[in-house]
């Protein structure tokens, strides 16, 4: 046994329950050398392999005085959390130059983004809004630039697509794909923000774009001076600009460059009608491909449906036969009481049936494709009125709610207002009371008075006070949306979370019902599909691969659809089930699913087949 594989039993102790150890498939795949697409299905480990695979590194550049770092690269703040606090476990108690764990964007705005903006427009200030705040402040400006005839309401910028494009000489031009009536007025509110210092996400990957070709052998050179290994995490979820400047950065440039991620699982675009940017199967030609396809998340009886909802062939995929889970079912309803009533009693019954299921700590959801079609059967669903963060309190989305109306006021980026707040105690103390009074419902003028407090204390005034700012509105907003979100999550008649699949993604929960009420639609075309006729033949084990299916649009509607059953049906430990309108069952679909050894529950008609 190496010295790699000595430290990976010390990671495997420290990392994995009691008693458990790598599998061979994750071993090998931690002690991979070199450039390689990773995939990893659901349930397989992926993030404990990714984490033990820089913890490896990091200790083997440690021992070696090697001054060269890792760069680990992911898409959101929870999985860069998640994974520092996983390298703590292993001694790794700071990860310092020339070092970098951060998200995509993280990566891009800091070393690229930044110094090109600076460039162009010299030290004027440089802040990333999301969204919502840069669609507010967009308002503005085009309520001043619109045409005298526009009476209609404030169109929305990003649907209208806005480019922003440098030249060599450092000037730039923002175009659109407005409507030629008024995207002069669009573009020149697009521009004027920018001159602000108030720039979008794309926008700094535009500007990245432009700095990257500018400086490209230099950067590249920099680059492997700095690295000798970049891990990208949830490869499937980056965009295609993303993906081609990750390329021209890391890749044949004398480092080893390893993608993770789960290519069946790529829902970023699904809507956009864009292509998938990471496809493995079309690149091992030139980068050599490994599966983590083992999965312990649940046994065969989940696996095979899984296996067959891909939109290619996933023969690989297996259980590791730890978790004991049933037969998939399929239920019939006909309205909400109908559904509702049936699910509970099936988990009922599966209870009695299972300690380890009925001990489960893990959610039971019902999920469908849409917002509008969980409320067209659930009559108390709501879509939530805030961006709710997986994983994280309800204190804590207060915070971070708080810090934001700050940010805004002191028109600082959310990062560096927070750096000011934390190094402050007399703020730290107002904005605690402050969100525990938000949380606890008292009086939104008291909550003003506490952020006032904080403001006075960091600007060192008497009489500093929130400006032009319905903070009534945001904050019964805020509390609405967090009720909205407990009551899905854990609805105290019925114990189930219902929501989007969107919304699960990266989630496990003990059992999963999937709603096929949906829709998909080609406007192109005008054509409509239901989810049941996309996905009946891969539900009964009649796996069509959806480029031999010769109709464009149903083919492309189908790969939506199997994306989104995929995700949602690889999410329970124990079961997995169906729900089919009444209106849509044929006796021949209830044959083949019958066939297929789904187990249709009906009340007080149910015989439970062995598990």
């Amino acid at each position: 046994m190496n010295s790699s594989e000595k430290y990976l039993e010390e990671i495997a102790r420290e990392l994995l329950p009691k008693g458990a150890v790598f599998s061979d498939q994750q071993k090998n795949a931690i002690l991979q050398d070199g450039t390689m697409n990773i995939v990893a299905g659901p349930g397989s480990g992926k993030t404990t392999v990714l984490t033990a695979k820089c913890a490896l590194l990091l200790n083997e550049n440690k021992n070696n005085n090697n001054n060269r770092g890792i760069c680990l690269i992911t898409h959101t703040n929870v999985a860069v959390d998640e994974i520092k606090i996983s390298l703590r476990k292993v001694d790794f108690k700071e990860v310092v130059y020339p070092n970098f764990i951060g998200t995509i964007q993280e990566f891009f705005n800091t070393f690229f983004a930044k110094k090109a903006f600076h460039m162009i427009l010299g030290s004027k200030k440089f802040r990333v809004l999301e969204d919502e705040e840069y669609q507010e402040k967009f308002e503005s400006f085009f309520n001043f630039y619109k045409p005298s005839w526009y009476t209609m309401n404030c169109p929305n910028v990003f649907k209208n697509n806005p480019t922003l494009k440098i030249f060599h000489n450092k000037t730039f031009e923002i175009s659109s794909d407005t409507k030629p009536s008024y995207r002069d007025s669009l573009n020149n509110s697009v521009e004027a923000l920018f001159k602000l210092g108030l720039v979008t996400n794309k926008q700094c990957l535009e500007l990245a774009k432009w700095y990257i070709e500018k400086y490209e052998s230099l950067i590249r050179k920099a680059i492997t001076n700095r690295f000798s290994y970049v891990l990208l995490d949830e490869a499937q979820d980056t965009n295609k600009l993303q993906y081609d400047l990750l390329n021209q950065l890391f890749y044949n440039n004398g480092l080893s460059f390893q993608r993770y991620g789960d290519p069946y699982q790529a829902l970023y675009n699904i809507y956009e009608d864009e292509g998938d940017v990471w496809i493995p199967t079309n690149e091992v030609d030139r980068i050599p491909k490994y599966d983590i396809s083992e999965t312990s998340r649940f046994n065969e009886n989940i696996t095979r449906i899984v296996r067959n909802l891909c939109i290619e062939s996933y023969e690989e995929f297996k259980s590791l036969e730890i978790v004991d889970s049933f037969k998939p079912h399929f239920l019939i309803y006909e309205n909400e009481k109908d559904l509702i009533k049936t699910y509970k009693e099936l988990i009922k019954e599966l209870e009695s049936k299972s300690g380890r299921f009925a001990s489960s700590t893990k959610k039971d959801a019902i999920l469908s494709v849409r917002h509008d079609e969980l409320s067209a059967i659930f009559n108390s669903y709501s879509k939530p009125t805030i961006k709710l963060r997986k994983n994280e309190s309800n204190t804590k989305q207060a915070y971070n709610f708080l810090l934001g109306i700050l940010s805004k006021e002191l028109d600082l980026s959310f990062k560096d207002a927070k750096q000011k707040i934390d190094s402050n105690l007399e703020c730290k103390k107002w904005l605690g009371i402050a969100i525990r009074s938000l949380l606890i419902g008292q009086d939104n003028k008291l909550i003003q008075s506490y952020l006032d407090r904080v403001l006075n204390s960091l600007l060192e005034q008497n009489e500093s006070t929130l400006s032009n700012l319905n903070l009534d509105e945001l904050c019964t907003s805020f509390r609405m949306g967090i009720a909205i979100s407990e009551h899905q999550r854990q609805d105290t008649n019925d114990n189930f979370y219902i929501g989007t699949i969107h919304s699960v993604k990266g989630e496990t929960h003990r059992s999963t019902l999937l709603v096929l009420n949906s829709v998909f639609k080609d406007y192109s075309v005008d054509e409509s599909y239901t989810i049941v006729e996309l996905l009946e033949n891969y539900l009964i084990g009649d796996y069509i691969a959806p480029s031999l299916i010769s109709d464009f649009h149903k083919r492309k509607e189908t790969c939506k659809a199997l994306k989104l059953a995929y995700v949602a049906l690889s999410r329970p430990t124990h079961l997995a089930a169906i729900a089919i309108p009444k209106s849509l069952v044929t006796p021949k679909l209830v044959r083949s699913l019958n066939y297929f050894e789904w187990v249709e529950y009906k009340l007080n008609k149910y015989s439970i087949l062995p598990v």
